[in-house]
């Protein structure tokens, strides 16, 4: 009887067991991660399509063209395999995104006006610097630099480099070789300012985005190269950060950035009106990631977006 009573204990555990049991598992099964894409649209946002997919990099921003409309440049990496932003690289393709190439590592890649030379940050040694537009002959301008971005006349770079306690906007004058900053030393409104700024059509002016030391907010602002007392306007202030990137238009009347909200909208304004700026109408099936680039003939703007 004890025997028959102790099988029956042992097939009732063999069931609970069975009950509990998740199913088959894979060894290296990976969760998922979801990839980038890039989409372009109208100015407006109308018309989204889906323009350019890496197919081996998973994750990828920054982007920006030449001058002539002949070439793409962004920041990438693979992020489907682990990889962080410690591991970016820059591809530079053709406009459609065809014959894609790793130049080498660095990131926020930005274009001379000739297409012959980029300029981008680097993480080891930190700072910014300029290179062959196919990777060859990088050179560091500063150490401690970060977010170079060259002016439409080819004439200046502009980074962030922090100074007297403060963040501030660094001009790099290539023709003199010299370097001045926008910000009076020690005063400078910012705590810190981010990378991805934008340069007007006419390179007077920068449009960035900062964070003021005095009350921690966010803002969205645009600044005259040869000093805030020649021009200097906040146009967007938010407890929450809005994304680090800006665009503007090559007619010099619009400048787009990503919101602080969530899900992310894609904001524009015009920097000569006192008006907030406001929403693009953009549907796509996908999340907005904020990275934003115009085409040099301004027809179609190009945003980056993750896949839900």
């Amino acid at each position: 009887m004890k025997s028959v009573v102790y099988a029956a204990m042992i097939c009732i555990s063999v069931s609970v067991i069975q009950s509990l049991d998740p199913g088959p598992l894979v060894a290296d099964e990976k969760p998922k991660v979801n990839r980038t894409r890039f989409y372009i649209a109208s100015p407006e946002g109308k018309d989204p399509k889906q323009y350019y997919v890496s197919e081996d990099y998973y994750n990828t921003g920054s982007p920006t063209f030449s001058a002539d409309g002949s070439k793409l440049a962004h920041d990438c990496w693979k992020s489907q395999e682990g990889e962080t932003f410690s591991n970016v690289k820059i591809t530079v393709a053709n406009a459609d995104g065809t014959e894609p190439k790793i130049i080498g590592a660095g990131a926020m890649p930005s274009f001379s006006p000739g297409g012959h030379r980029i300029a981008f940050s680097q993480l080891s040694p930190s700072g910014v610097a300029i290179m062959n537009a196919d990777g060859t002959n990088p050179t560091l301008i500063e150490s401690g630099g970060w977010g170079a971005q060259w002016s439409p006349d080819g004439k200046k770079i502009a980074y962030r480099f922090y100074t007297s306690g403060k963040a501030n906007l660094r001009i790099y004058d290539l023709i003199e070789d010299t370097k001045f900053d926008v910000f009076p030393a020690g005063e400078s409104p910012y705590s810190a300012i981010y990378w991805n700024m934008a340069w007007s059509p006419d390179s007077n002016w920068v449009c960035f985005l900062g964070r003021n030391a005095d009350d921690n907010m966010y803002e969205v602002a645009t600044v005259n190269i040869a000093g805030m007392q020649e021009g200097y306007k906040v146009h967007y202030r938010s407890k929450g950060s809005p994304y680090q990137d800006m665009a503007w238009h090559p007619q010099g009347d619009m400048i787009v950035f990503g919101s602080d909200t969530k899900p992310r909208q894609l904001l524009k304004f015009n920097p000569a009106e006192d008006k907030a700026p406001e929403p693009l109408d953009i549907t796509i099936d996908g999340n907005i990631n904020g990275d934003v680039s115009f085409t040099p003939d301004g027809q179609h703007l190009l945003f980056n977006a993750r896949d839900k």
